[in-house]
């Protein structure tokens, strides 16, 4: 199992959010993510809920037919934050 995202997609999300999917994707590789979710929005697409410095942020992901890991986007959600935060700062990265 590996975990892959588009390239093009990781530079914007740098530009505009600050963050990357290269350190999404240690924490998640590492376990240091909350919680993993169906996405309710999107069928066949699950969530993984990952606290980066200090707030937690929504990672969608599909499973691709080699059972690799496919990052789609990466945004914080203050309903998470709420329902989780007080756990996500104990796994803080």
């Amino acid at each position: 199992m590996n975990v892959l995202w588009d390239r093009k997609k990781n530079r914007n999300l740098i530009a505009q959010r600050g963050i990357s999917f290269n350190l999404v994707s240690d924490l998640i590789v590492e376990g240091k993510y909350v919680n993993i979710l169906e996405n309710p929005s999107r069928e066949g697409q699950f969530i993984f809920l990952v606290p980066v410095k200090g707030y937690l942020h929504v990672v969608p992901f599909v499973l691709d037919e080699n059972e690799n890991i496919v990052l789609k986007t990466v945004y914080k959600s203050r309903k998470f934050q709420k329902l989780y935060g007080a756990k996500s700062r104990e796994k803080d990265a």
